[in-house]
């Protein structure tokens, strides 16, 4: 699969009409499962894509080292590192994902770079 610059990308969003249209919650540009405990990284997959949608098949804990769960933006999505962490929607720098288990059937959203899993079966969710 050949990478694919911003422009490109971009472009895409442009209907018939010249209209901008946005899809960037479904994983339009794919999934993964992912069984095993390695790092996962959205930019080995398309450059500028991140993981938008999880989906627990299993009950999964995140690694509780950096790379458990990586937000694109620190302090708006969930993650295991304290150091992305913010307080701009929670005063207490909300907590983070060590030692939680998150149950089969659950779907988390938002904007995620990579994550490695302690255990649990997930299904990623790709899109920009």
């Amino acid at each position: 699969m050949a990478i694919r610059t911003r422009q490109e990308q971009l472009l895409d969003n442009l209907n018939t009409t010249g209209r901008v249209t946005l899809n960037n919650g479904f994983g339009q540009l794919g999934s993964i499962l992912v069984k095993g405990t390695t790092d996962v990284t959205s930019s080995g997959v398309i450059a500028g894509a991140v993981f938008v949608s999880l989906t627990f098949i299993e009950d999964t804990v995140f690694s509780s080292l950096d790379a458990g769960l990586i937000p694109e933006v620190a302090g708006l999505f969930p993650t295991s590192a304290d150091a992305a962490k913010g307080t701009g929607i929670d005063a207490d720098a909300g907590g983070n994902t060590d030692n939680v288990s998150f149950p089969a059937g659950l779907t988390i959203h938002g904007r995620w770079t990579g994550f490695k899993l302690a255990s649990g079966k997930i299904i990623a969710y790709i899109n920009y």
